[in-house]
């Protein structure tokens, strides 16, 4: 099976990957990582040393990242346009497998102290890749006499993360979302509530109920029943290569999920062979022809490798079925340590598809002014706005907005609650950055939004109204997507923190 071709077609679209990936962290370097950010690197990194003051391992642990020993802004941003500069120069095939390792290094140390606005499964699937890449051949300057492929175990260990990754997925499917996903009423719900959905998936949402039903089972089909068959013939994988492929396109075409789909078409490279590509450009008339130089033997160090790189993945695969208990068992803390290498992970994607779409709008009120709704570039906010797509671009603060729910409860009601007055301390670490830089400092605030111009003052007066949402049926010249229906209203008072009370009820209007 020659594959050195497909190797390198492999290795320019990882690099692409890392490319798109490096530039969305340098748009965002500043206003997230950086001193006056919302997740502020030195802040994080004095709490580790604060914690683990004893222990220079669990240090590394804890945060494996360069940022333990130096931490500025002008490096963090450094840090993203050597990124930028590692992926066009593997992209380009410049020492490729140092190119991969630096990158490996670099993005991970970012990943480490991104807290939750990096805790994202792309970002993990990145860097597993990235890792295995490290396997492949390399080369020196540019891959014009690149005729190296792949030898077979290092391609079975590709197999082996395209095998987890789909079976992982649909495991999680039944696991955790049984009552949407067994009575095949999932993808019902899915395209309404995904986090920034597009055109497609609003046009796809109004699909009739058993269309939806019949996409749900076939998801379920390719997820489970055909991620075995990686490991099969040249003539399956090639089939399985255009369903996958397929699969992975529709995702894209309804919901903006950063780089995870374009890692994963990356991935299913590996599916074919070299005689593949030459039958694509014989269809297509390429004058291209593939050598045909021989596959490369593994050595005993690979085998070695793998051998690690799979028992840590099994690993992650018993703490993703055996439930929260796992992770105060022995189990779970040998996991502590090889996540922390950040070389094998678990993926859960689209596990419980919640029927309900829940979105927090951000108002500020100048003095005694009218309140105004701050507009977020991607998220949903108001009835009319639109469905951008954006990725490969990953808006972390707009896409991580998604997971917030009221953050009081009263007897566990969910259609609605009482409004409170509140401390911003009751929020979640960057979400409470951001109300208390927009009460205290707005012009910091006022970054994240594209409305912010309309509000000039010193200091703001915060609360967060947050929503139910439905999709409205698509009418010929409305300009009204969406529905909305208020749950509750939080109100921030800087002055309650540090009190015994942080929360007041506010008397209804």
């Amino acid at each position: 099976m020659r594959n050195a071709h497909i190797t390198q077609l492999f290795i320019r679209s990882l690099g692409i990957v890392h490319l798109f990936n490096f530039l969305s962290l340098l748009f965002q370097t500043n206003r997230l990582f950086g001193s006056t950010g919302l997740i502020p690197v030195t802040e994080y990194i004095a709490r580790v040393h604060e914690v683990y003051a004893e222990s220079l391992v669990e240090k590394v642990r804890a945060c494996p990242s360069f940022f333990l020993l130096v931490q500025s802004d002008w490096l963090l941003l450094l840090g993203a346009i050597l990124g930028v500069v590692l992926a066009l120069a593997i992209i380009g095939g410049v020492y490729t497998r140092w190119c991969l390792i630096s990158s490996f290094f670099l993005y991970m140390s970012y990943v480490s102290v991104g807290q939750e606005l990096y805790s994202f499964q792309w970002d993990s699937l990145l860097l597993e890749t990235t890792f295995l890449a490290f396997l492949l051949p390399s080369t020196r300057m540019g891959f014009k006499d690149f005729k190296s492929g792949t030898d077979k175990i290092t391609l079975w260990l590709f197999y082996w993360l395209l095998f987890r990754l789909y079976l992982e997925s649909g495991v999680a499917k039944l696991f955790w979302g049984p009552d949407s996903w067994a009575t095949l009423e999932a993808l019902s719900h899915y395209y309404e509530t995904a986090p920034l959905p597009t055109l497609f998936g609003y046009y796809m949402h109004f699909m009739p109920e058993w269309w939806h039903q019949l996409e749900t089972g076939l998801t379920l089909i390719v997820e489970i029943l055909l991620p075995g068959l990686i490991f099969s013939s040249k003539k399956v994988r090639r089939f399985l290569f255009f369903v996958f492929t397929f699969f992975q396109i529709g995702i894209i075409a309804t919901g903006n999920y950063g780089i995870f789909n374009y890692i994963t078409l990356c991935l299913h490279l590996f599916l074919l062979t070299d005689k593949d590509l030459r039958f694509v450009a014989q269809k297509f008339r390429f004058k291209w022809s593939p050598g045909t130089s021989p596959i490369p033997r593994a050595t005993w160090k690979k085998y070695i490798l793998a051998s690690i790189i799979v028992s840590f993945s099994v690993i992650e695969f018993m703490m993703l079925a055996g439930g929260r208990k796992i992770s105060q068992t022995t189990i779970g803390t040998i996991q502590r340590y090889t996540g922390a290498t950040k070389i094998s992970s678990r993926y859960h994607l689209f596990g419980p598809i919640d029927p309900t779409r829940y979105e927090l709008i951000i108002e500020a009120q100048a003095s005694n002014d009218e309140w105004l709704e701050l507009d977020f570039p991607f998220k949903i906010d108001g009835i009319d706005d639109k469905f951008p797509f954006v990725a490969p671009n990953h808006p972390r603060v707009d896409f991580r907005l998604w997971f917030e729910r009221y953050p009081v409860r009263w007897n566990e009601v969910q259609d609605s609650y009482v409004d409170v007055e509140a401390a911003p301390s009751i929020l979640r670490g960057y979400l409470r950055k951001l109300v208390e830089q927009l009460i205290s400092e707005p012009k910091l605030g006022f970054r994240h939004f594209t409305n912010q111009a309309t509000i000039e003052a010193d200091s703001l007066n915060i609360r967060i109204s947050y929503y139910h949402y439905k999709m409205e049926t698509p009418s010929p010249g409305s300009d009204t997507y969406w529905s909305r229906k208020k749950v509750g209203t939080v109100y921030f008072n800087s002055e309650l923190e540090g009190k015994n009370q942080k929360i007041i009820i506010r008397p209804s209007n």
